[in-house]
């Protein structure tokens, strides 16, 4: 786990990667069909951020970041440790893009993945404040966990920021 100093670091988030830090630091991972899942206290401007790549682990715990099931515990483990407050955590989400036009499986990955992403944070109680999701292009993302923004880039263009 990374934890901020008094500078602004980027932290680059690694595919099948979860990473924990604090303002001002900003994290970032580049998505196609993986969903990114972001956490942020808002009191104490701490956060984590998952690039999940598949929604179930079967019982699998060597990664945890890979799976959505296993990502989101381990998530509000670390924050939890680092001491953000388990009632100021809110989510977003990005990612789950249809990359391969005519595969549906792929499609079917990303979307498989926000679902059990949307279904894991509404059992625990963490309420999605946005979600930049879909399309069929991937997307960088940087989580700015001073403001709790994430700003999205597709291309050379930012296009969003959720």
């Amino acid at each position: 786990m990374a934890i901020g100093n008094l500078s602004k670091t980027s932290i680059r988030v690694p595919m099948a990667g979860i990473v924990a830090s604090s303002a001002p630091n900003v994290l970032e991972t580049l998505l196609g069909s993986c969903v990114g899942i972001a956490f942020w206290c808002q009191e104490t401007r701490q956060g984590a951020l998952a690039h999940t790549m598949l929604s179930d682990s079967q019982g699998c715990n060597k990664q945890p970041g890979r799976f959505v099931d296993t990502a989101i515990p381990e998530m509000l483990d670390q924050l939890a440790k680092s001491g953000a407050r388990r009632r100021a955590i809110v989510a977003k989400l990005s990612g789950g893009s249809n990359m391969f036009k005519s595969s549906s499986t792929a499609h079917e990955v990303g979307r498989k993945n926000l679902d059990k992403a949307r279904e894991l944070l509404r059992l625990n109680k963490i309420p999605i404040l946005s979600q930049h999701v879909g399309g069929t292009s991937g997307r960088v993302i940087y989580f700015n966990l001073e403001s709790g923004e994430i700003r999205v880039k597709i291309g050379l263009e930012f296009v969003a920021q959720i």
